[in-house]
């Protein structure tokens, strides 16, 4: 049996949105908080900005828009 349908896909959340929704959609597939989802990206961008602000443009860019 194939399972790969019967997971949440990464949207951006048009509906709880700070900047683009990338961070509550991301927290809605991992089914986690979205503060701490959002924590963890400003600390992984206090650390490494250029990748941080690389991956949120392309997923931001890339990602489909959806009201979750």
């Amino acid at each position: 049996m194939n399972s790969f349908n019967t997971h949440r896909r990464w949207y951006k959340n048009t509906l709880n949105k700070k900047i683009s929704g990338v961070c509550s959609g991301l927290a809605y597939r991992l089914d986690f908080p979205v503060w701490s989802t959002r924590l963890v990206t400003v600390l992984l961008f206090l650390s490494f900005p250029f990748a941080v602000a690389l991956g949120y443009l392309i997923a931001h860019c890339c990602l489909e828009e959806k009201a979750v």
